[in-house]
């Protein structure tokens, strides 16, 4: 990926603006970002990193998209149970590198994926789908 799109403060993304900038690459923010319909999304500015877009379930977040030239990029946490279940899981080979080599912090294993074309998005689409299977599993809404 080449240029982080979306640095100035004063103008938070939209979806016209997404359009725009994107151009083709605005196919892969629609397909990672309608996989998560049940998710919060907020447009969030950091000083060094510009606008970023964090999805969560109002206590935690699922990942954050960050908008590029050529692209976009998931940037997210896996539990130590999640990430095992995923290095065991053959559906999911494609994406063991970034797995094997995620660097582990306190609440994860830290994990980007920069997605520039149509496999890498379906990729990364299906892991998001199985993520978030996972974890309604290990945390059912209370009724």
């Amino acid at each position: 990926m080449k240029k982080r799109l979306f640095i100035d403060a004063d103008v938070t993304p939209t979806e016209t603006l997404l359009r725009k900038q994107l151009g083709s690459a605005m196919d892969y923010y629609n397909a990672i970002v309608s996989r998560s319909s049940d998710y919060r999304k907020q447009w969030h500015y950091s000083r060094g990193n510009g606008w970023i877009l964090k999805v969560d379930d109002m206590h935690k977040a699922l990942y954050y998209l960050i908008a590029f030239d050529e692209g976009i990029e998931i940037s997210l946490t896996v539990r130590d149970r999640e990430r095992a279940a995923f290095l065991e899981n053959a559906e999911f080979g494609q994406l063991r590198p970034q797995f094997e080599a995620a660097t582990k912090y306190p609440e994860g294993y830290a994990l980007r994926f920069e997605i520039e074309g149509p496999e890498e998005c379906r990729s990364v689409a299906k892991f998001l789908t199985e993520l978030m299977s996972m974890r309604a599993l290990a945390h059912p809404p209370r009724k």
